[in-house]
């Protein structure tokens, strides 16, 4: 096949491709034409022809007149101005794709798209506009039917329990009369045909009945507080206030009685101005305030009361406590010099005791004010009772503090008691060691041991010595007492030890001996530990140096001694 041959075949192919594909392209935009132009006329039949011309014969006025001549307007917009311009883009379109002129078309169908749905969108607000028009008038009879029902209602309670309200009766009159001129406007609009006018008076009136008929449901229980609770309980304060006045009650000066009750007054009549003006929110407020006052006045009244019958039962332990606490007084004073006399007090008792004595005699003092005030009824019975209360809790303290110092001075006596029975105790101790080490036999006692022996018994003598004087120096006892006891304590552990040590070293030497004819060294080493026992009493060493040999040959072997040696002691204490 030649070349120009496969060039013209392919030319004819092409040229039948573009065309194939450029008569697609048109049937697509003429499709979307025609359906441009079916919706066009669908909107055209959704123009609420008929309720316009309804609309248009109605006698209407006002802003209802003024709604019906803007939503007319938009319907002679659609039919005069955007639908024919819809219908000049569909002509411009096709003219286009008659051309080929693909891309011009589709700008101008899209122009006409947007048109069509703004044209919908109107349509439907207009239509929904006449409807509300057209049935303004039938919606308003009927909510205007419903509230005028709601409002005869009103009425009617208000007159048949006009008591129950109170002072607030002329100013819900007033919102009746008020009402009752609204409802007048609303025939006027309604006559003249302006129903959107009409249509806020409804709301007005179902806003202002709803306000009502809140306040008639709160008012009765507000007014019924005022005039059976607050009125009643101001009575009783009164009342309640002057009888104890009879009764030669007084009150402290920061509760001025009368002065809070007339405060009171004005608070109860400030509520029912409120409840007259229909001032609900601020009623809740000063309520509040109106409560407290009552209450702080029946309490104030009721202490009071409660204050006299306190102090009378107070009046009756007050002599009792003050009897027993100058009985306690005058005995201790007593004592006090007593123990004086035999002891050198330094513990500051003189200065306690003086103390306790200035604070007796100021609550006495404070007492007899106070119980002079009431007689001469110059004080209140709370303030009596709280001066007295304070009065006699310290008082109290006080009795506590006269019990802990008896405590102290019988200490004296008691503690003095207690070091003579342990200084017999100590001495018995000494001369049982004494005894104890004598029984022992032993060659001689170290000097150490000796001096410790000879001065324990010089201090307890010194301590004997204080014990037997006219005058005790408790402190200089006490403290000779303590060094006596530790002395003695460490007599005796050296005691025990010196025994242990000589009785030890026997009992170890005759163990060792048997080692004489293995080690004869060992001796030597009992020679040297008798020199050390005989010669230097110095027992400890002595029984080291056997110890330590011991040990040496047979590990252990010392243990075995001192096991027999602690079970020897125990069968002789038996």
């Amino acid at each position: 096949m030649s070349v120009e041959l496969i060039i013209t075949l392919s030319v004819v192919v092409l040229i039948l491709l573009i065309y194939t594909l450029t008569y697609f392209i048109r049937k697509k935009h003429y499709e979307r034409i025609d359906g441009l132009d079916k919706v066009k006329k669908e909107l055209h039949t959704k123009i609420p022809v008929e309720k316009v011309s309804t609309l248009d014969k109605m006698m209407i006025t006002g802003q209802s007149k003024e709604v019906a001549t803007s939503v007319m307007a938009d319907i002679d917009t659609i039919e005069d101005e955007n639908l024919p311009l819809v219908e000049s883009y569909l002509f411009e379109a096709e003219q286009a794709t008659d051309r080929y002129r693909f891309g011009q078309s589709t700008k101008i169908e899209s122009q006409a798209e947007q048109l069509l749905q703004k044209i919908e969108e109107n349509i439907i607000i207009a239509s929904e506009k006449i409807e509300e028009l057209l049935q303004r008038e039938q919606a308003n009879l009927r909510k205007i039917d419903s509230i005028k029902k709601r409002y005869h209602k009103v009425r009617k309670e208000l007159l048949a329990k006009s008591f129950t309200f109170g002072d607030s009766i002329n100013s819900l009159e007033d919102k009746l009369g008020i009402m009752e001129g609204l409802f007048m406007s609303f025939s006027d609009l309604t006559a003249s045909g302006d129903h959107e006018e009409a249509k806020k008076i409804v709301n007005q009136l179902d806003a202002k009945l709803n306000e009502m008929e809140s306040m008639m449901a709160s008012i009765p229980e507000i007014n019924n507080k005022i005039e059976n609770d607050y009125k009643k309980q101001l009575q009783e304060i009164k009342q309640g206030y002057n009888k104890l006045i009879e009764k030669d009650y007084k009150f402290p000066e920061s509760i001025d009685i009368e002065k809070k009750s007339e405060q009171l007054t004005e608070g109860i009549n400030h509520l029912k101005e409120l409840l007259a003006q229909l001032e609900l929110k601020k009623i809740e407020s000063e309520q509040i305030e109106v409560e407290k006052r009552i209450d702080e006045l029946y309490d104030a009244m009721e202490k009071e009361i409660s204050a006299k019958r306190e102090l009378a039962k107070l009046s009756r332990k007050m002599p009792k406590i003050l009897y027993y606490l100058t009985t306690e007084n005058k005995e201790l004073g007593l004592e006090l010099d007593r123990i004086g006399q035999s002891y050198q007090l330094d513990q500051g008792e003189h200065k306690k005791y003086l103390v306790m004595k200035s604070i007796l005699e100021e609550q006495e003092t404070l007492i007899a004010k106070v119980s002079d005030k009431i007689e001469k009824n110059e004080i209140s019975y709370s303030v009596a009772l709280e001066t007295l209360e304070e009065s006699f809790e310290k008082l109290e303290t006080l009795s506590h503090s006269y019990e802990e110092f008896r405590l102290r001075l019988y200490a004296y006596r008691e503690k003095e008691k207690e070091i003579k029975e342990d200084v017999e105790e100590m001495e018995y101790a000494l001369r049982e060691m004494k005894k104890y080490i004598e029984a022992q036999h032993l060659p001689g006692l170290p000097d150490d041991y000796l001096d410790l022996f000879f001065y324990t018994t010089d201090q307890l003598e010194k301590l004997s010595t204080e014990l037997a004087k006219h005058k005790l120096d408790l402190t200089k006892v006490l403290e000779l007492h303590s060094m006596c006891d530790e002395d003695v304590e460490q007599l005796a552990d050296k005691t025990e030890e010196i025994v242990d040590n000589a009785l030890l070293t026997e009992l170890t030497s005759q163990r060792l001996y048997r080692y004489k004819e293995e080690h004869p060294e060992v001796i030597e080493t009992i020679k040297y530990s008798e020199s050390l026992f005989l010669d230097d009493y110095d027992y400890e060493t002595a029984l080291k140096m056997v110890r330590e040999k011991l040990e040496s040959i047979e590990p252990g072997a010392f243990d075995s001694v001192k096991d027999l040696y602690k079970k020897e002691m125990q069968k002789q204490n038996e």
